[in-house]
């Protein structure tokens, strides 16, 4: 959804033409934020609902996929491919950077980190428990959101 941190960052980064991702498959499960705040409120108010739910909507994607679609949405470059191994150090130029200009990350060595992992689970029991019908099942449906 617009407004979320790493959306708004791929974007700024995009808009600047310096977005970069590494070539080898990051899986990940996306879900819209309408999406994930119907299903919140289905395990708040839900009788007997307990545990933990994998979030996630219909169609798993690699990060790679993602950033190319918003990109194409976005109107765009797609983002260039570098080697995994220059991801740290640019997230850390970034850092450093933004400090000296005391100005808010865009890019920070946690971001990358985490970007870096694979999220991906079986969110079948959500989809029986908690939220049968998505809004927004796949990215796609999803970009009408941004």
């Amino acid at each position: 959804a617009r407004g979320l941190h790493m959306i708004e960052a791929a974007r700024w980064l995009m808009q600047r033409r310096v977005m970069a991702v590494w070539p080898e498959p990051t899986w990940l499960h996306p879900l819209s934020l309408p999406d994930f705040l119907r299903a919140t409120r289905a395990a708040i108010e839900g009788a007997g609902v307990s545990g933990i739910y994998n979030l996630g909507d219909e169609r798993p994607m690699t990060m790679q996929a993602i950033l190319d679609r918003l990109a194409d949405h976005w109107g765009y470059p797609r983002p260039r491919r570098l080697p995994r191994w220059a991801f740290p150090p640019a997230g850390a130029a970034v850092e450093a950077l933004a400090w000296l200009l005391r100005r808010r990350a865009p890019l920070t060595r946690d971001f990358i980190r985490i970007g870096m992992a694979s999220a991906v689970g079986d969110a079948s029991r959500m989809r029986q428990e908690l939220l049968p019908e998505l809004a927004y099942p796949t990215l796609k449906a999803g970009l009408e959101l941004l």
